[in-house]
């Protein structure tokens, strides 16, 4: 019997290009899939996807932008990194609370622009297969999960990095990057009806080389994300009877904002799948003759 596989797709900045790749390499080899669950870039790459968009033409279209220009932010020293987290610390510290205006569309402009041509306009009950994007309610700290309304809207907030972009107001919550909860979104997608799951990570890896005080709190950062999503595995594999592939393409050296790599990340994500075709086909029930 064939399984319903389900995609969850996790964040990562630019490393979650590689997304896109991955997508690509599923598409082209035949393989079908049911319900897409993603966090941050992983909810921009899947809601593309969910939609039948020509993802060989977003490949081409992004490769050919200069994101870091267009979303205006950048992490090409530690310097900068450090303005980001500087600048969220001071407003932590300054206590001052978060209001419909800040939330207005001044920095986000262009980020909702590309979403809302990444996924043409479209509603969720769009979509050709269904979808749903992790978010964070900043206030309470819960994840959010959106499957309803303009998918363009959903990706936004999924992909808020704090301190980056302001949070996005919606529905009275102030959401941000689902990665702050759920950096990879697997039981969402089982939830949704996956029997099946491939689980693309794009997560930053652990440093190896820790040399400043900045250093040990990122680091803090990732220890804690690891051992999250690593558990959410174990969980998922459990609930799956093991049907489960996590598939973790080879970007971990690049930087979150780091789109000047975009091309190298996509390559990465077709990469990584076509070197597990076999198991998937043996995942979901087909025979390479099937697909």
């Amino acid at each position: 019997m064939t399984e319903q596989l389900g995609l969850a797709l996790g964040g990562g900045g630019a490393r979650g290009l590689a997304h896109l790749g991955a997508l690509i390499a599923l598409e082209e080899a035949g393989v079908p899939i049911s319900v897409i669950a993603g966090t941050s870039m992983g909810a921009a790459m899947g809601a593309a996807k969910s939609i039948g968009a020509d993802l060989h033409l977003i490949a081409k279209v992004l490769e050919s932008l200069d994101l870091n220009d267009l979303l205006q932010v950048s992490d090409s020293t530690v310097r900068e990194l450090q303005k980001i987290i500087g600048r969220s610390m001071v407003e932590y510290v300054r206590g001052s609370a978060w209001k419909e205006e800040d939330s207005a569309p001044h920095d986000l402009v262009r980020l909702r622009e590309l979403f809302r041509l990444l996924t043409a306009g479209k509603r969720f009950e769009e979509s050709a297969i269904p979808f749903a994007a992790v978010a964070a309610d900043l206030e309470t700290g819960d994840r959010v999960i959106l499957r309803e309304g303009l998918l363009c809207d959903a990706v936004v907030a999924s992909t808020s990095v704090p301190g980056v972009f302001s949070p996005v107001a919606c529905n009275g919550q102030f959401l941000i990057d689902g990665g702050v909860v759920d950096k990879l979104p697997v039981d969402v997608v089982i939830d949704m009806g996956a029997t099946a799951v491939i689980a693309i990570d794009t997560g930053a890896p652990l440093d190896r080389e820790i040399t400043t005080c900045l250093d040990a709190v990122l680091q803090a950062q990732r220890v804690t994300s690891y051992q999250l999503t690593n558990l959410q595995l174990i969980l998922a594999a459990e609930r799956l009877k093991s049907k489960l592939i996590v598939i973790s393409p080879d970007v971990g050296w690049i930087r979150m904002f780091g789109f000047e790599h975009t091309r190298e990340a996509i390559q990465a994500g077709k990469d990584a799948v076509n070197a597990r075709l076999d198991d998937i086909r043996a995942l979901v029930g087909l025979t390479a003759s099937e697909v």
